[in-house]
Order: structure tokens, then C-alpha cells, then sequence
């Protein structure tokens, strides 16, 4: 192997172009007094193109670097002598400028692979308000409502890649594996139904009671069959408060992309083998390395740990996933006073369990769960290199594909208060609103009765990642973030507004049940604030421009060497902004 980074050519990179386009139509109308309908027919479909740049191609590699000298003295490749590949051009990267132009135009290719998701959905609606027949309790003014509906969805995807990154072995230099295309479909046929019952209306410390129910049948076929409801009682004693709470069980069946992603390798980061010599794992015997498939002579040895930090898995989508199934319940309270017209305040407990999760246990936990809990499924899943037992090399790899797993559950709280229509005299109106969330716990359990952390006391098979970040929680997780707005409703068709967006102090986690040293200078994230600007102008009734600034100070994203393949740039762009200050322009006309 020869390990050197291209750095003549320019790092690596993705260019991605997508194009969406939807299409509805429907028909609604009244049957009588109390009845309506509502029937609509849509079909959207994304397409997107993934362009691959300056990456080398692996059996270019092997011609170039393969020289020889000609019959005349030139330095040239074995193939060219042989008549294999005329265009091949010898590579040097063994002397300070040797590599050249000519060797990067014969050795760097562009990877292209084209995506393709449809859906169509068909939907019929009929709503009924029986107050109109007098059905209604006692103590209610209004009646009791009703919805009644089917419908019907149909998911298809197709996902087409370049003979270069589906060859076995990949031709792309860094690619992991190949990366294979493939297509499938899903669809569900579906029956619902909604009530909302106004129990009592306008009485002493019952200004409003009211309570609503709602059920949902999905028939996916292959015998699955779902049930979706929720229960949900209101209570404003008087005009200022309302209390509210609701159960909800909710059903998601996997998508198209977790069904039928074809497999294929990737990386997934590890501070070392837990066979190895750099982060040997005290609960790895040697016995259990040598069953995994590790050379008796090599446990212990450095070669089983990756200079990158970077491990083979192998991913990719199941047919056989089950929906996943989650219980919410939620308790709220409204605070709308009299005495502050334009002023509301929320504020809702949360409490969500999803069982059944669709996801993966993770190559991390799937060391753990072998070597720590001698799980046989776990062991089957870790396909060690022949004759090195290496992970990072050769044929080796942790399979990852996606299943379900046991449980994930999180409680906290949602903030949500507003106040507009704050008047300035002739200079028109104020608006202000924040938004925040804080994140109690977030509690993963991979594999029930599976004591991942047999080694920390009173830990066992879950895992929190509120305050956290690691590899196991996938970006951080900060315990508070809010988003805050101003906004100026001007005279003059233009309305002014300026934003602050804060991500609270995350730790880093070496591994689940381990927080990184004192002294490691990216043991923390720190709170991110970030301040936008936006400026709409409403040109017509029918036209509209707006121009934006995110990230007016053009702070830059917490930096971690920690964060590996589940960010980008040693930072979490699905969290912070990462290419610093943004500024935007957007027109808009209805017709």
C-alpha cells in the first residue's frame, strides 16, 4: 500500500445538482349543511445527480506507479512498453514537485451516480360538523366534528451508478467499497378517522373542555398491518390559561431508502482494534480476538489498528424491517392574557419512546455486544481480514446493515412565546418570538438484556446523549438551544427581521459510557451564537423578493478531531454553520 494524500490535485470532493417537481389536483366542495368532501390525486418526484471529483483511479494507480525505463532512457509505465494503456503516464510521489499536471490528468476520474425518488398519492376526504343535527353534549355550544378518510401512496426509487464506483473492488481511491445501484417501491393503503367532542363551553372555570380522538389503519401488504390513534383532553378554565395533554401511539413503517439501499462499504471511526496494540479493549481475551478471526501471533499487534482511525463496515438497506413504534405523551399549558393583547406563552413536557427502531447497532456496539457479552449474533457480524485479521485492510469488515433495534427514549421540554402587533405610531408594527427546546435525557438502548458496558457499574444496555457528542450519538446533542426573532413590520410593503440562534456546550465522549480527559483541547464544543438578517419586499400583491445574511459575524463551527464520518470538516454541519457567513436571495410569484 502506498499511503499519501493527493494533495497536488485538491482534496476530494462531491458536486450535487437537484431538481423537484410536484404536481396536484383535486375537487372539494359541499354535500349539504353539515357535509363536505375533499378529493385530491398528487405526484411529486426528486431527482438528484452526485458528480465525484479529483479522486484517483485504483488501477491507474497500480499502471503508473508500475515504471519502467524505455529502450531510449525515458522513465515510462510497463503498460505503455506492453501496449496495454498507451495513455498511462509514470506517477512520482517519492521526491519534493514530482508529481505533475500530466500525472493528475491521467490518474484523477469523475464518479457520477443519478437518484431518482416518485411517490403518487390519492386521497379522499369527507368531514361532517353533526352540530347541524343537534348532536352535541349539554354544556357545549358546538357540536361534535368528524373527518372520515382513505388513502393511498406508492414510493418508488431507482438509483443508478457509473461502472467505476459499482466495480468490486471500487475504482475510486478512498471509496471504502463499491457502491452498488438499485431500485424498489413500497406502498400502503390507508383508513382514518378524526372526532374533536366540545364537552362544555362558556361556564364557571369551564370556559372551554374539550377533548379529541383520532385512528389511522395502514395495510403496507407481506402481512403488515399498523394502528396509529391519539387521545387529547383541553382544559381553559378561564380565557388567559389553557392546559392540555394528549396520548399518542404512532406507527412508522421504514422508508424506501431503509428497505432497498444496496449494500456497500464504508468507514466508521474507532481510537483503535480492540484486538489491537493502541486502544486494546480489557474485556477482548485473547481467546474471543482468535475466535473473531485474529491470528494467534497478531493479538496485541499494531497492525490491527488503523493509522486513520478508520474501520471497514459494510451498509446498506432490509426488506425485512418491521415498522417501528413509538408513545408520546405530552402535557402543555397556554397562557394568552387579557391584559396583553398580542402576547402568548407555551410551554409542553414531552415524554417519546420509539420501540422497534429502525436503525443500526453500530459497528462500536457491535464490538462491545462480541467481545464484552460473547453475543454469537454480534460475532457473526465481525469479518475479520484472512491471514491478517485486519479491519481496516482487505476484504475486512463490521456488518451494519439496517435492523431494528431495541428502544430510544427522550423527555423534555418546548418553549414556545410570542408577541406582536406591538404598534410604533406611523412606523408600523414590532413582532418578537422565541422558540427553545431543552433536552432532559436522551437515552438509547441498542440490543435489550445486551450489557454493553459491562465494565461500568450500573450502566448496563443504555446510553445518554443529551450534552453530548460522540460517534454513538451521531452529531451533538446540545441540552438547550433556542431560536430567537425580531421582526419590524414596516409602512412601506417591507418587513425587517433579525434572528439569533443558539446551540448550547456539548461534551465529547471517547465512548458511550467515558467522557474525554480535562486536558483535551476538544474535550467541549463550545454555545454557538449565530445572528441572521433578512429584508422581504413585497413588490406586488403577487411578488416578492427577499435578501438574507445568515451568519452576519461569520463565526466559525466548534472544531474535533473526534467527530470523523458522522460530520464533515471536523465539525457537525447538520448542527452549525460551517461555511461561515451565508447571504441569500429569493424571488417569489403566485399566480
Amino acid at each position: 500500500y502506498v499511503l499519501r494524500r493527493n494533495v497536488e490535485g485538491g482534496g476530494r470532493q462531491q458536486s450535487f445538482a437537484n431538481q423537484t417537481f410536484r404536481a396536484i389536483t383535486g375537487v372539494r366542495g359541499a354535500i349539504n349543511d353539515g357535509w363536505s368532501y375533499d378529493v385530491s390525486a398528487q405526484f411529486s418526484q426528486g431527482t438528484g445527480t452526485a458528480t465525484t471529483l479529483n479522486n484517483f483511479q485504483v488501477d491507474r494507480v497500480i499502471k503508473a506507479l508500475d515504471a519502467v525505463v524505455d529502450d531510449e532512457g525515458n522513465i515510462v509505465c510497463q503498460s505503455v512498453v506492453d501496449g496495454s494503456d498507451t495513455g498511462c503516464v509514470p506517477y512520482n510521489p517519492f521526491v519534493p514537485n514530482g508529481v505533475t499536471q500530466d500525472q493528475l490528468d491521467y490518474l484523477q476520474v469523475q464518479g457520477v451516480q443519478i437518484g431518482r425518488i416518485s411517490q403518487e398519492i390519492y386521497n379522499g376526504i369527507v368531514t361532517g360538523d353533526l352540530g347541524t343535527y343537534g348532536v352535541k353534549t349539554p354544556w357545549a355550544s358546538d357540536g361534535i366534528q368528524v373527518v372520515f378518510g382513505s388513502e393511498w401512496r406508492r414510493d418508488s426509487m431507482i438509483h443508478t451508478v457509473d461502472a467505476l464506483q459499482s466495480s468490486d473492488p471500487n475504482q475510486l481511491t478512498g471509496a471504502g467499497g463499491p457502491t452498488i445501484g438499485k431500485s424498489g417501491a413500497s406502498k400502503v393503503e390507508e383508513l382514518f378517522f378524526e372526532g374533536r367532542v366540545p364537552l362544555a363551553q362558556d361556564m364557571p372555570m369551564m370556559e372551554s373542555l374539550s377533548f379529541d380522538t383520532a385512528y389511522r389503519y395502514s395495510d403496507y401488504g407481506d402481512s403488515v398491518q399498523t394502528d396509529t390513534y391519539k387521545f387529547g383532553l383541553e382544559w381553559a378554565p378561564i380565557q388567559d390559561i389553557r392546559l392540555r395533554g394528549s396520548f399518542q401511539h404512532a406507527v412508522r413503517a421504514a422508508n424506501i431508502v431503509e428497505l432497498f439501499t444496496a449494500e456497500g462499504a464504508n468507514l466508521f471511526d474507532a481510537p483503535g482494534d480492540p484486538c489491537g496494540s493502541d486502544a486494546r479493549d480489557p474485556i477482548a481475551s485473547d481467546a474471543e480476538c482468535i475466535a473473531s478471526g485474529v491470528p494467534a501471533g497478531l493479538v496485541g499487534s499494531v497492525n490491527l489498528d488503523s493509522p486513520a482511525g478508520q474501520y471497514n463496515f459494510i451498509q446498506g438497506g432490509n426488506p425485512d424491517l418491521i415498522p417501528e413504534e413509538s408513545d408520546t405523551q405530552s402535557y402543555g399549558v397556554v397562557f394568552t392574557p387579557r391584559f396583553a393583547p398580542g402576547l402568548s406563552v407555551t410551554i409542553d413536557y414531552f415524554d417519546i419512546e420509539i420501540t422497534d427502531t429502525i436503525s443500526t447497532f453500530g459497528p462500536l456496539n457491535t464490538w462491545t455486544a462480541c467481545y464484552g457479552q460473547n453475543d454469537p449474533a454480534a460475532c457473526d457480524r465481525i469479518n475479520r481480514n484472512p491471514g491478517t485479521g485486519q479491519l481496516w485492510l482487505g476484504a475486512g469488515n463490521v456488518e451494519d446493515v439496517n435492523i431494528n433495534i431495541g428502544s430510544i427514549r427522550t423527555h423534555g421540554y418546548d418553549l414556545n412565546a410570542s408577541y406582536t402587533g406591538l404598534e410604533i405610531g406611523r412606523f408600523g408594527s414590532l413582532a418578537f418570538n422565541v422558540t427553545g427546546t431543552y433536552l432532559e435525557d436522551l437515552r438509547t438502548q441498542p440490543a435489550p438484556g445486551i450489557d454493553l458496558f459491562p465494565t461500568v457499574p450500573g450502566v448496563q444496555d443504555t446510553y445518554d446523549c443529551a450534552g453530548y457528542y460522540s460517534v454513538e450519538c451521531l452529531v451533538s446533542k446540545p441540552q438547550w438551544r433556542h431560536r430567537m426573532r425580531a421582526s419590524w413590520q414596516t409602512p412601506w410593503d417591507m418587513d425587517l427581521s433579525a434572528t439569533w440562534r443558539y446551540y448550547g456546550e456539548v461534551t465529547g465522549l471517547v465512548s458511550v459510557h467515558a467522557e474525554m480527559p480535562e486536558d483535551q483541547l476538544d474535550r467541549t464544543l463550545a454555545a454557538q451564537d449565530y445572528f441572521d438578517l433578512a429584508a422581504n419586499w413585497a413588490v406586488t400583491e403577487k411578488a416578492s423578493l427577499t435578501l438574507g445574511i445568515n451568519n452576519v459575524l461569520d463565526d466559525n463551527p466548534p472544531v474535533s478531531g473526534a467527530v470523523g464520518t458522522t460530520g464533515n470538516g471536523n465539525t457537525y454541519p447538520q448542527i452549525y454553520d460551517a461555511l461561515g457567513r451565508y447571504v441569500f436571495v429569493r424571488a417569489t410569484v403566485d399566480f
